[in-house]
């Protein structure tokens, strides 16, 4: 766990405590380290979670599944980030969410529900409890852009809203989405046929140049 200490320590659970107070903090916390190979499954439909992951390898996918078994992406999340720190608060509320972790990763696991039914805390634990405040809000703002993507009435105005943000927040033109085809397609809940036939009309019409997830908006 020594080697992923900084990735740890950058991440939005627990960015601004100092390294020399980290480690006992992650202890405080009962942490757990795990690695799940590439198409598993970390947590499924129904369970109790009681703990928050950090991804410090890999990535893992948030997913929505119907009855008929058709997928919706409703998060990607890589090195640093964090998942399950809803479910581990509330912790009687089963999972309504399937996380998976397509291409493998390796998770450090915190039981931060300790801190919730403590009486004092050090620095170093209140920090974490502001940091998981501020994380819940971004974790808000995310689902309602994404809402912004899914109420587009056409696969082309969900791909223009998608790849317009992606170039926002990586500020160039040119830049390297985290899905696949069939990632994208289950992200913007479109069908993957329309939607790469779309994106050749849309390379076609001027709009954007493409190869594989390499995007440029022109």
């Amino acid at each position: 766990m020594e080697k992923y200490l900084q990735i740890v320590g950058a991440s939005p659970l627990l960015r601004g405590i100092a390294q020399t107070e980290l480690k006992a903090l992650l202890q405080s916390l009962g942490v757990q380290m795990k690695v799940y190979p590439k198409n598993s499954f970390i947590w499924q439909v129904g369970e109790q979670v009681h703990l928050a992951g950090v991804v410090v390898a890999g990535s893992v996918h948030i997913l929505r599944e119907d009855y008929w078994g058709r997928q919706n992406i409703l998060a990607q999340l890589g090195c640093g980030n964090v998942f399950g720190e809803v479910y581990a608060c509330l912790q009687q509320v089963p999972l309504t969410v399937r996380v998976a972790a397509p291409n493998g990763a390796t998770v450090l696991f915190l039981d931060v529900r300790r801190l919730l039914v403590s009486n004092s805390r050090s620095a170093a634990e209140n920090r974490l409890l502001h940091n998981l405040l501020m994380l819940m809000a971004e974790r808000n703002l995310l689902l309602t852009q994404k809402m912004e993507y899914l109420t587009k009435r056409t696969t082309r105005e969900k791909l223009l809203a998608y790849l317009s943000e992606q170039a926002r927040l990586q500020q160039s033109n040119r830049f390297t989405i985290p899905f696949n085809r069939q990632q994208l397609a289950d992200f913007l809940a479109v069908d993957r046929s329309a939607m790469s036939s779309e994106l050749g009309k849309m390379q076609a019409d001027g709009l954007i140049v493409y190869k594989k997830n390499n995007f440029e908006l022109l």
